[in-house]
């Protein structure tokens, strides 16, 4: 390779490996933003804090601009740098990390939404539960994504069994809950709510078991088994052949 050829093959390459960088700090911003917003729409809730609810809504603008932006970056630098191979699958990756992450917001925006009227308490076990889904929940998408941007396949692979806890307590909350509607009352909109916001969180920590699919993607190839078929599909019949 001559000197005239390698400088333009080196400054594309560096020029992908900034674009990259830029769109991996981008992905990452928005997460945080987006664990941001389910941290406190589970506080609002919990509390009944209108005022941090009002907060909360008004960073969903903030999180579509990421989604759009990423998105727009994403496609440029597909269509310039042309990346192939494990940066092909990076980038592809980036994509589909940013849309789990603009639910995960999303459903901090419904969290915050969800809030009884009057200064009723909740039941303390229920409050307990909702606490430790929303911490494990939002810990797992920030492993998750720490996972991608490290470039660690072992520890995004760590997330899966993380997912057992969360669907253990929103069991048991769900059937807490049900005890409690049973009883019916004042408090039963409240209980209702809750019910609601057990399943966004549980919802949250299956987009983060979904970013760890992206990221083990990206930087393996691998996916995961039991999304392949079960059985292969059976050939169609010969022409000719009764069905």
């Amino acid at each position: 390779m001559t000197a005239d050829e390698a400088g333009p093959h080196r400054a594309l390459s560096e020029d992908h490996h900034r674009a990259m960088a830029a769109l991996k700090h981008h992905v990452a911003e928005m997460t945080e933003l987006a664990l941001g917003m389910v941290a406190d729409g589970t506080r609002a809730l919990l509390r009944g804090d209108r005022e941090l609810a009002r907060s909360v809504a008004s960073r969903d603008p903030a999180l579509d601009r990421y989604d759009l932006n990423i998105e727009v970056e994403t496609i440029r630098l597909v269509a310039v740098m042309q990346p192939e191979g494990p940066d092909l699958r990076t980038t592809e990756g980036i994509l589909k990390i940013a849309n789990c992450v603009d639910r995960v917001g999303r459903l901090g925006y419904d969290l915050s939404r969800n809030l009884a009227e009057g200064p009723g308490k909740g039941d303390d076990d229920v409050q307990e539960m909702l606490r430790r889904m929303d911490e494990r929940a939002r810990a797992m998408v920030a492993e998750a994504m720490e996972a991608f941007l490290s470039q660690d396949v072992a520890r995004a692979k760590s997330v899966f069994p993380m997912d057992e806890l969360v669907d253990s307590l929103h069991r048991d909350v769900q059937k807490r809950l049900v005890e409690l509607l049973r009883q019916g009352g004042a408090e039963s909109d409240r209980r209702a709510f809750e019910l609601l916001a057990a399943r966004h969180l549980e919802r949250v920590a299956d987009n983060a078991c979904k970013i760890a699919e992206k990221a083990v993607y990206a930087i393996s190839g691998e996916r995961r088994s039991e999304y392949f078929p079960r059985r292969s599909v059976p050939p169609p019949p010969k022409a000719g052949t009764p069905t």
